[in-house]
Protein backbone atom coordinates (compact mmCIF):
# COMPACT_ATOMS: atom_id res chain seq x y z
CA UNK A 1 0.00 0.00 0.00
CA UNK A 2 1.53 3.10 -0.66
CA UNK A 3 2.29 5.42 1.94
CA UNK A 4 -0.46 8.62 2.38
CA UNK A 5 0.40 11.93 1.46
CA UNK A 6 -1.24 14.72 2.36
CA UNK A 7 -1.88 18.37 1.23
CA UNK A 8 -2.85 20.41 4.75
CA UNK A 9 -4.92 22.68 4.82
CA UNK A 10 -5.29 25.24 7.51
CA UNK A 11 -8.33 27.75 7.42
CA UNK A 12 -9.90 30.01 10.18
CA UNK A 13 -13.25 28.34 11.12
CA UNK A 14 -15.54 25.75 10.34
CA UNK A 15 -17.20 27.93 7.45
CA UNK A 16 -13.95 27.54 5.36
CA UNK A 17 -14.28 24.15 5.32
CA UNK A 18 -17.39 23.51 4.77
CA UNK A 19 -17.62 25.39 1.77
CA UNK A 20 -13.92 24.52 0.56
CA UNK A 21 -13.13 20.88 1.74
CA UNK A 22 -15.12 18.77 -0.48
CA UNK A 23 -14.56 20.87 -3.53
CA UNK A 24 -10.75 20.68 -2.98
CA UNK A 25 -10.68 17.36 -1.81
CA UNK A 26 -12.45 16.28 -5.27
CA UNK A 27 -10.10 18.64 -7.07
CA UNK A 28 -7.04 17.14 -5.43
CA UNK A 29 -8.28 13.50 -6.05
CA UNK A 30 -4.57 12.13 -6.75
CA UNK A 31 -3.69 13.55 -3.19
CA UNK A 32 -5.25 12.99 0.35
CA UNK A 33 -6.48 16.32 1.55
CA UNK A 34 -7.18 16.98 5.40
CA UNK A 35 -8.23 20.29 6.95
CA UNK A 36 -6.83 21.48 10.56
CA UNK A 37 -9.57 24.39 12.04
CA UNK A 38 -7.48 27.01 13.86
CA UNK A 39 -10.26 28.55 15.49
CA UNK A 40 -9.64 32.14 14.66
CA UNK A 41 -7.30 34.06 12.67
CA UNK A 42 -3.64 33.25 14.06
CA UNK A 43 -2.20 35.73 11.77
CA UNK A 44 -4.36 38.36 13.88
CA UNK A 45 -4.11 36.62 17.54
CA UNK A 46 -1.36 38.32 20.08
CA UNK A 47 1.08 35.26 20.15
CA UNK A 48 3.28 34.48 22.56
CA UNK A 49 5.58 33.31 19.81
CA UNK A 50 6.48 34.40 16.33
CA UNK A 51 4.10 33.09 13.79
CA UNK A 52 6.25 30.43 11.60
CA UNK A 53 6.13 28.57 15.22
CA UNK A 54 2.74 29.22 15.76
CA UNK A 55 2.19 27.13 12.20
CA UNK A 56 4.58 24.65 13.40
CA UNK A 57 1.93 23.87 16.31
CA UNK A 58 -0.44 23.41 14.24
CA UNK A 59 0.71 21.18 11.85
CA UNK A 60 1.94 19.28 14.72
CA UNK A 61 -1.44 18.92 16.20
CA UNK A 62 -2.80 18.09 13.12
CA UNK A 63 -0.36 15.53 13.27
CA UNK A 64 -0.87 14.15 16.74
CA UNK A 65 -4.63 14.25 16.55
CA UNK A 66 -4.46 12.15 13.28
CA UNK A 67 -1.36 9.98 13.94
CA UNK A 68 -0.04 11.18 10.95
CA UNK A 69 4.40 11.63 10.59
CA UNK A 70 5.48 14.93 9.54
CA UNK A 71 6.92 13.04 5.99
CA UNK A 72 3.13 12.29 5.60
CA UNK A 73 2.28 16.17 4.83
CA UNK A 74 3.56 16.93 1.11
CA UNK A 75 2.52 20.79 1.76
CA UNK A 76 0.71 23.04 3.86
CA UNK A 77 -1.58 25.90 3.05
CA UNK A 78 -2.51 28.51 4.75
CA UNK A 79 -6.30 30.22 3.80
CA UNK A 80 -6.64 33.32 5.04
CA UNK A 81 -9.36 36.52 5.29
CA UNK A 82 -7.73 39.62 4.88
CA UNK A 83 -9.99 41.63 6.97
CA UNK A 84 -8.81 45.22 5.57
CA UNK A 85 -5.07 44.63 7.23
CA UNK A 86 -3.48 46.67 4.62
CA UNK A 87 -5.83 49.68 4.37
CA UNK A 88 -4.71 52.91 5.74
CA UNK A 89 -5.16 54.56 9.35
CA UNK A 90 -7.44 56.68 8.11
CA UNK A 91 -9.81 54.07 6.14
CA UNK A 92 -10.83 53.22 9.84
CA UNK A 93 -13.95 55.18 10.74
CA UNK A 94 -14.89 55.62 14.07
CA UNK A 95 -18.55 54.03 14.68
CA UNK A 96 -19.78 53.42 18.27
CA UNK A 97 -22.85 50.52 17.22
CA UNK A 98 -19.91 48.39 15.21
CA UNK A 99 -18.49 46.03 18.05
CA UNK A 100 -16.88 44.03 14.73
CA UNK A 101 -15.99 45.47 11.85
CA UNK A 102 -18.38 46.34 9.22
CA UNK A 103 -16.93 47.25 5.49
CA UNK A 104 -17.03 49.48 3.01
CA UNK A 105 -15.48 49.88 -0.74
CA UNK A 106 -13.17 52.31 0.83
CA UNK A 107 -13.46 51.62 4.82
CA UNK A 108 -13.94 50.12 7.69
CA UNK A 109 -16.28 50.75 10.41
CA UNK A 110 -15.26 49.49 14.15
CA UNK A 111 -16.03 51.21 17.82
CA UNK A 112 -12.54 51.18 18.28
CA UNK A 113 -9.91 52.62 15.09
CA UNK A 114 -7.09 52.66 17.00
CA UNK A 115 -7.60 48.89 18.55
CA UNK A 116 -8.10 47.38 14.90
CA UNK A 117 -5.77 49.03 13.41
CA UNK A 118 -2.89 47.79 16.18
CA UNK A 119 -4.75 44.12 14.98
CA UNK A 120 -4.16 45.06 11.51
CA UNK A 121 -0.55 45.73 12.20
CA UNK A 122 0.20 42.89 13.95
CA UNK A 123 -1.28 41.44 10.65
CA UNK A 124 0.37 42.90 8.41
CA UNK A 125 3.97 41.79 10.16
CA UNK A 126 2.94 38.30 10.04
CA UNK A 127 1.51 38.24 6.86
CA UNK A 128 4.96 39.89 5.41
CA UNK A 129 7.08 36.95 7.28
CA UNK A 130 4.46 34.11 5.85
CA UNK A 131 4.60 35.47 2.59
CA UNK A 132 8.75 35.41 2.20
CA UNK A 133 8.25 31.70 3.83
CA UNK A 134 9.03 28.86 1.19
CA UNK A 135 9.19 25.93 4.13
CA UNK A 136 7.99 25.57 7.77
CA UNK A 137 9.37 22.18 9.67
CA UNK A 138 10.66 21.43 5.99
CA UNK A 139 7.53 21.50 4.58
CA UNK A 140 6.51 23.40 1.66
CA UNK A 141 4.17 26.23 2.94
CA UNK A 142 1.94 28.81 1.02
CA UNK A 143 -0.30 31.04 1.88
CA UNK A 144 -3.56 32.50 -0.08
CA UNK A 145 -6.60 35.20 1.26
CA UNK A 146 -10.07 36.05 0.58
CA UNK A 147 -10.73 39.55 0.29
CA UNK A 148 -12.27 41.47 2.52
CA UNK A 149 -12.87 37.43 3.42
CA UNK A 150 -14.66 34.36 2.67
CA UNK A 151 -18.30 34.92 2.58
CA UNK A 152 -16.95 38.55 0.33
CA UNK A 153 -15.74 36.13 -2.07
CA UNK A 154 -18.30 33.73 -2.41
CA UNK A 155 -21.18 35.95 -2.42
CA UNK A 156 -19.94 39.41 -2.39
CA UNK A 157 -21.18 40.50 0.35
CA UNK A 158 -18.60 41.15 3.51
CA UNK A 159 -20.79 41.70 6.39
CA UNK A 160 -22.89 38.64 7.01
CA UNK A 161 -24.17 37.60 9.73
CA UNK A 162 -23.22 34.28 11.61
CA UNK A 163 -26.09 32.23 10.27
CA UNK A 164 -26.23 33.75 6.28
CA UNK A 165 -22.27 32.40 6.62
CA UNK A 166 -23.30 28.80 7.51
CA UNK A 167 -25.62 29.01 4.42
CA UNK A 168 -23.42 30.51 1.78
CA UNK A 169 -21.00 28.41 2.83
CA UNK A 170 -23.06 25.21 2.22
CA UNK A 171 -24.41 26.73 -1.03
CA UNK A 172 -20.82 27.03 -2.32
CA UNK A 173 -20.20 23.78 -1.49
CA UNK A 174 -23.45 22.12 -2.84
CA UNK A 175 -22.58 24.05 -6.18
CA UNK A 176 -18.61 23.18 -6.63
CA UNK A 177 -18.44 19.99 -4.57
CA UNK A 178 -18.85 17.74 -7.91
CA UNK A 179 -17.59 20.69 -10.62
CA UNK A 180 -13.92 21.48 -10.38
CA UNK A 181 -14.16 22.87 -13.63
CA UNK A 182 -16.44 25.43 -11.88
CA UNK A 183 -14.37 25.75 -9.10
CA UNK A 184 -11.21 26.84 -11.06
CA UNK A 185 -13.38 28.94 -13.38
CA UNK A 186 -14.87 30.80 -9.93
CA UNK A 187 -11.32 31.71 -8.44
CA UNK A 188 -9.46 32.18 -12.18
CA UNK A 189 -12.04 34.76 -13.35
CA UNK A 190 -13.28 37.92 -11.75
CA UNK A 191 -11.16 37.98 -8.61
CA UNK A 192 -7.74 37.25 -9.57
CA UNK A 193 -5.91 40.15 -10.73
CA UNK A 194 -2.12 38.69 -10.95
CA UNK A 195 -0.97 35.40 -12.15
CA UNK A 196 2.02 34.72 -9.83
CA UNK A 197 2.46 34.48 -6.20
CA UNK A 198 4.54 37.31 -5.44
CA UNK A 199 2.56 40.06 -7.81
CA UNK A 200 -1.03 38.67 -6.22
CA UNK A 201 0.39 39.96 -2.37
CA UNK A 202 2.16 43.07 -3.86
CA UNK A 203 -1.57 44.53 -5.04
CA UNK A 204 -3.26 43.62 -2.06
CA UNK A 205 -1.29 45.71 0.05
CA UNK A 206 -2.03 48.35 -1.88
CA UNK A 207 -3.90 51.42 -0.58
CA UNK A 208 -7.44 49.92 0.20
CA UNK A 209 -7.33 47.03 -2.16
CA UNK A 210 -7.74 44.66 1.00
CA UNK A 211 -10.92 45.78 0.90
CA UNK A 212 -11.68 44.57 -2.64
CA UNK A 213 -13.19 41.37 -3.80
CA UNK A 214 -10.39 39.28 -4.94
CA UNK A 215 -8.51 36.40 -3.74
CA UNK A 216 -5.39 34.89 -5.17
CA UNK A 217 -6.39 31.27 -5.24
CA UNK A 218 -6.38 30.97 -8.53
CA UNK A 219 -2.64 30.59 -8.31
CA UNK A 220 -2.72 27.54 -6.20
CA UNK A 221 -5.10 26.34 -8.66
CA UNK A 222 -2.92 26.92 -11.69
CA UNK A 223 -0.22 24.47 -13.03
CA UNK A 224 2.07 27.07 -12.25
CA UNK A 225 1.41 27.08 -8.83
CA UNK A 226 4.26 28.31 -6.15
CA UNK A 227 5.26 25.82 -4.63
CA UNK A 228 4.20 21.99 -5.61
CA UNK A 229 2.77 22.62 -9.59
CA UNK A 230 -0.64 21.25 -9.88
CA UNK A 231 -1.75 18.62 -12.66
CA UNK A 232 -5.24 18.76 -13.89
CA UNK A 233 -4.87 16.78 -16.82
CA UNK A 234 -7.51 14.07 -15.39
CA UNK A 235 -10.06 17.19 -16.55
CA UNK A 236 -8.57 18.64 -19.33
CA UNK A 237 -10.36 17.94 -22.56
CA UNK A 238 -10.44 20.45 -26.01
CA UNK A 239 -13.72 22.45 -25.22
CA UNK A 240 -12.61 23.57 -21.70
CA UNK A 241 -9.34 24.05 -21.74
CA UNK A 242 -8.00 27.07 -23.23
CA UNK A 243 -4.72 28.44 -25.24
CA UNK A 244 -3.92 30.62 -22.16
CA UNK A 245 -4.08 27.46 -19.24
CA UNK A 246 -7.62 28.93 -17.93
CA UNK A 247 -10.84 26.77 -17.99
CA UNK A 248 -13.91 28.24 -20.13
CA UNK A 249 -17.39 26.62 -21.41
CA UNK A 250 -17.74 28.06 -24.55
Amino acid sequence: MAEKKVVLFIVEGANDQIALANPLENLLSSESVTFQITGGDITSDKLGKNIKAKVGDVIKQHCKHYKLKLSDIIEVVLLIDMDGAYIPPDSIILDANNKNAFYKEDAVLHYCPEMLYETHLRKQQNLNTLVGTGKIMGILFSIYYFSCNLDHVICNDANLSQARKREEAGRFEEKYSDDSFGFIDFFQEGLARERSYPESWQTIRAEATSLKRLSNLNIFLSVDAKSIPRDFSHLRTPENHNENGGWGHD
